[in-house]
């Protein structure tokens, strides 16, 4: 295909704006929060409807969690086949009483629409289904392309290496491609080769049956909330290294190809504290990327409430999650961390496990990604490593041994995970841009190239 036919088909793409925004706006509307049943089913549903429209032949796959949803295109003959992910399911709304509007109500203002989901995924992965549309209707679907749309990212995705091994041979691709995430702060465009892994876990110390008096019981009684955050605190040393034994083992660096587009990349509004522009930490970049993390994401024991209420808490909770880089073993990290717990009094359950994933900057199959960038947005995309997150990504790259590249379509300040979440309206157009863009300039590989990941 050539220049005028990608011309063709951004033509079409403008005349079905109107029609993407009624249709995101109808995905908002569902409360499909991870974990709720009925809601997730009601999210493939419609999710289905679209793609029927779109020329999909559509399947919803059923299974022990929230249904997936599987749509294909045949690939012509020769031609490669692009394999496009995402996720219906979208994060719980609290705090609710901070959305300027309801989030399951969609609203545009600003030039945005705003809702739970419009940016992480739903107003994404939409993209991929418009685009497709375009080319069905104007120039013909130069390569084959499937989506797989699941309904429990949020979650950690547990069910989905399974549905992947499963499906394997109906999942069979060259590419994966996901629209996930946001693009970069400045406003570049950006091709992510890879993910941080992660750990979710529960820690929590008991007591008495029941709060006791402090006065009464002080001192000679255990103190579950002390006692935990002795035990959280020790998780690190003085310098802020992790002090779980064995934590940094089988960490792979990265290349010198990797450390160097780590360096080239902006630095968004970091303050020069955490830049460490003094050089005693290494660059924010490097530590989001190449560096695993501990975090407490959440902390609860005792009263919180207005006024006076001394108390010893029968129980205190932590909630920690652990970002891994690649080459790192969940379930080996999360054997050592909860060893280290429990020697210290505290009870560990895990929640999520979810490996790091990569795929080699130097794959052929990235260039026709940046070609369909620089046809879409106008400029260059920015070459990123890895992710600071966590997608199941590991499932592609893994599971089906393929290449599997992170295509952001949000911005930055979409407030993906909080309260008045957005897509502007231009970054979805030009969404459904990049995804159609992106089909067209991979029918242009080779077929020796395109036939070297396929299988």
């Amino acid at each position: 295909m050539n220049q005028d036919d990608l011309k063709s088909v951004f033509c079409r793409v403008e005349s079905l704006q109107k029609q993407v925004v009624e249709n995101l706006a109808r995905l908002v509307e569902i409360p499909s929060i991870a974990g709720h049943t009925e809601a997730c089913r009601t999210a493939a549903a419609v999710t289905a409807e679209f793609c029927k429209d779109a020329g999909f032949s559509v399947e919803v796959w059923e299974g022990p969690g929230a249904p997936a949803l599987f749509a294909e295109i045949t690939a012509p003959d020769n031609s490669p086949t692009v394999l496009f992910y995402g996720h219906y399911d979208v994060q719980p709304v609290e705090p609710l009483e901070a959305w300027v509007t309801p989030p399951f109500k969609p609203t545009i203002r600003d030039d945005a629409l705003f809702g739970r989901g419009a940016g992480d995924n739903k107003g994404q992965f939409i993209c991929h289904i418009a685009a497709v549309k375009a080319l069905k209707e104007t120039v013909g679907c130069p390569v084959g392309v499937k989506l797989l749309i699941e309904g429990e990212e949020e979650i950690g995705s547990p069910h989905l290496e399974d549905l992947v091994t499963t499906n394997a041979g109906r999942l069979s691709c060259d590419v994966v491609i996901t629209a996930d995430g946001p693009y970069h702060a400045d406003g570049h465009p950006l091709i992510i080769f890879g993910v941080r892994g992660l750990l979710f876990l529960d820690a929590t110390i008991s007591g008495a049956p029941q709060d006791l008096h402090s006065g009464s019981s002080g001192g000679i009684v255990p103190a579950p909330t002390h006692e935990l955050v002795s035990a959280l605190a020790s998780m690190w040393n003085k310098d802020g290294s992790v002090a779980i034994p064995g934590f940094y083992d089988d960490i792979v660096r990265p290349t010198f190809t990797e450390g160097s587009l780590a360096a080239q990349l902006p630095y968004p509004n970091w303050t020069e504290e955490e830049a460490s522009v003094d050089g005693t930490l290494p660059p924010p970049w490097t530590r989001l990327m190449f560096e695993p993390n501990l975090n407490i994401a959440g902390l609860a024991s005792g009263y919180s409430g207005p006024g006076v209420k001394t108390v010893i808490p029968r129980h205190a909770r932590a909630k920690i999650d652990v970002r891994l880089v690649v080459n790192q073993d969940p379930h080996k990290v999360y054997a050592s961390l909860r060893r280290f717990l429990e020697q210290r009094g505290v009870e560990a359950s895990l929640l999520a496990a979810v490996p790091p994933s990569w795929t080699p900057i130097d794959t052929p199959l990235a260039v026709p990604v940046q070609r369909a960038i620089e046809a879409s947005w106008g400029h260059s995309p920015l070459l990123q490593p890895r992710l600071g997150g966590t997608t199941p990504d590991y499932v592609f790259t893994r599971t089906l041994s393929v290449p599997s590249l992170l295509v952001p379509y949000a911005p930055a300040d979409m407030h993906h995970h909080a309260p008045n979440e957005r897509i502007p309206l231009e970054a979805l157009h030009r969404g459904v841009r990049t995804t159609a863009a992106i089909c067209v300039e991979l029918s242009n590989l080779s077929p020796r190239l395109a036939g070297t990941t396929k299988g």
